[in-house]
Parts: structure tokens; sequence; C-alpha cells
């Protein structure tokens, strides 16, 4: 009996060691890989981002590369994210603009809130359920579990206008390529040592938020913006 015993906690023991070992080895293919994209540049869909291409507006040809890493549930985030957005369509094919999200740990529905999002881009509409749930976020900011959940629904529904397929939207909440996404946004922004958000580059220089009152911040931004169009052209 103790020989059996003996014999079947080896076998766990082998067994437990050999699915660490595989994890470990997938996990680092996954670094490997994630290590070889360009943080810089438009990221396309591909193995480790759960083939989930970056979110962009604007021209991918223009001179002037804007890069922002938000977090859904960070207040700033809420009231730069339509400054940035209506200043990018203002300067057209000049411009492109990259979005990255980063989920700030302590804030416990920053992650349920990007995972919605990114199900909503799945279908087409992550710039409009952004916009909302931006908008909306002292509604859901302290909301937990099931309560969350509907009104996140309400905001796909709001941002599709009824079209979106609300079944797939649930499905894709819990897809691992959606998982995949969110880690490699985080991972780039580990990468360019975000301490805070939002984080704003523009062709690879930090743009410092000095006020966010509206006129102020986007001044401040189609400065920036205009400066590196010169400095582009030159």
């Amino acid at each position: 009996m103790r020989k059996t015993t003996a014999v079947i906690i080896s076998l766990l023991i082998v067994a437990i060691a050999i699915v660490a070992g595989n994890a470990f080895i997938q996990k680092k293919i996954w670094s490997d890989g994630v290590a070889k994209l360009d943080e810089w540049s438009v990221i396309e869909g591909n193995e480790y981002n759960g083939n989930i291409k970056d979110i962009v507006i604007g021209n991918e040809s223009a001179k002037v590369t804007i890069i922002e890493y938000a977090d859904f549930q960070c207040s700033a985030c809420a009231i730069s994210f339509p400054y940035i957005h209506e200043v990018v369509k203002e300067f057209g094919d000049d411009v492109l603009y990259i979005y990255r999200n980063y989920a700030i740990q302590y804030h416990n529905n920053a992650t349920a809130a990007v995972t919605a999002a990114y199900s909503a881009n799945n279908q087409g509409y992550f710039e409009k359920f952004a916009e909302i749930i931006f908008e909306k976020q002292n509604d859901w900011f302290y909301s937990e579990g099931e309560k969350r959940d509907k009104q996140f629904e309400e905001y796909f529904v709001a941002a599709s206008e009824g079209e979106g397929d609300i079944e797939k939207y649930r499905a894709d909440l819990k897809s691992v390529n959606i998982k995949n996404k969110i880690a490699v946004d985080r991972e780039l922004a580990n990468r360019v040592n975000l301490s805070a958000t939002p984080l704003i580059f523009i062709n690879k220089e930090k743009f410092d938020i000095t006020s966010t009152k509206e006129s102020d911040f986007k001044e401040n931004l189609k400065n920036r913006i205009n400066d590196a169009l010169k400095a582009a052209n030159t």
C-alpha cells in the first residue's frame, strides 16, 4: 500500500514538473516573440497579440506618429482621450494615432474595461465604445460583477447603435486572444518605462501634459505635432 502511494506521488510530481516546464517554455517563446515587436510602429495582428492589430486612426504612412498608452479607469485619460482624437482628425493624413492599453493594477475595473473595449473592437466599434466608456467613467468606476458587465453591454449596444452582435461580444470577453493583446500592450508599455497614464509619444518623444484644460491641451498638442511635421520635412 505504501509502495503504491509512493508511486502515485512520484507520478504526480513528474506530471506537475512537465506541466510547469511546458508553461515555462511557452512563456519564453511568447516573451522572445514579443521582444521582436517594434513598439514605435503599428503592430499587425500576430500569434503573440491574439491576431489583434493595434488600434489606429489616420494615415499609416504619415510622418508623425502619436502613440498613447491609456487606462479606461484613469480620470486623466478620460479627459484627454477626446481632445487627442479631435486634434488627430484635424491633421488628417499628416498624423497616425496608435492606441495601446495599460490597465493599472489598483484599478479594479480597468482590465474588464479594456477587455470589453477590445471585444467591441472585434466588431469595428472600438472608437465609439471608448468614447462612451470614458464619458460614463463615473457611472461604472465602483461597479462590480454583473452590474459592471451589464453597464458595459449597454455601452456596446449604444456604440454599435444596436447593430452589434451581443452574443459574439459576450463570447469575446472570454477570448484568450484579447488576453494576449492586453498582455502585449502591457509589455510594450513596460518597455517604454510607463509610470503613469496617459503616456503619449509624438515621433518617439514624450508629450508632457502640462494642463488638462481643453484649450491648453489642444494648443500644446497641435504645437508639438506641427514641430514634428517641420522636423520630418527638413
